[in-house]
C-alpha cells in the first residue's frame, strides 16, 4: 500500500513539475533545477548555498536571474491572465480549487 501511495505522490509531483515548467516564462531549466535543489536540501540557508547544491548545475548568476524572471514579464499585456493561470493550476494540483 505504501508503494502505491509513493507512486501516486511521485506522479503528482512530476505533473506539478511539468505544469510549472510550462507555466514559467523564462529560464525554465533554471527554475526546475532550483525546485530540485530546494526539494532535496534541508540545510541551505542562503541562495548562494542553493547554487552550490549538486542538483543545481548552473552558477549563482543563473540562479539569481531565474528567481528574478520567475513570473511572466509585467509589461506583457497578458501578465495578469498568466499569473492567474499559474495560481489556478497550482491550486488545482494541491486540491484547493
Amino acid at each position: 500500500m505504501e508503494n502505491q501511495e509513493n507512486s501516486q505522490s511521485i506522479k503528482e509531483f512530476l505533473c506539478w513539475r511539468e505544469n510549472l515548467y510550462h507555466g514559467v516564462n523564462a529560464r525554465k531549466e533554471t527554475v526546475i533545477e532550483l525546485v530540485d535543489a530546494l526539494s532535496s536540501n534541508s540545510i541551505a540557508s542562503s541562495v548562494v548555498e542553493l547554487s552550490e547544491h549538486p542538483l543545481f548545475r548552473r552558477d549563482y548568476n543563473s540562479l539569481y536571474k531565474g528567481i528574478q524572471e520567475f513570473l511572466p514579464d509585467k509589461n506583457d499585456d497578458n501578465y495578469s491572465q498568466q499569473v492567474i493561470q499559474l495560481r489556478m493550476s497550482n491550486m488545482k494540483k494541491i486540491g484547493l480549487n
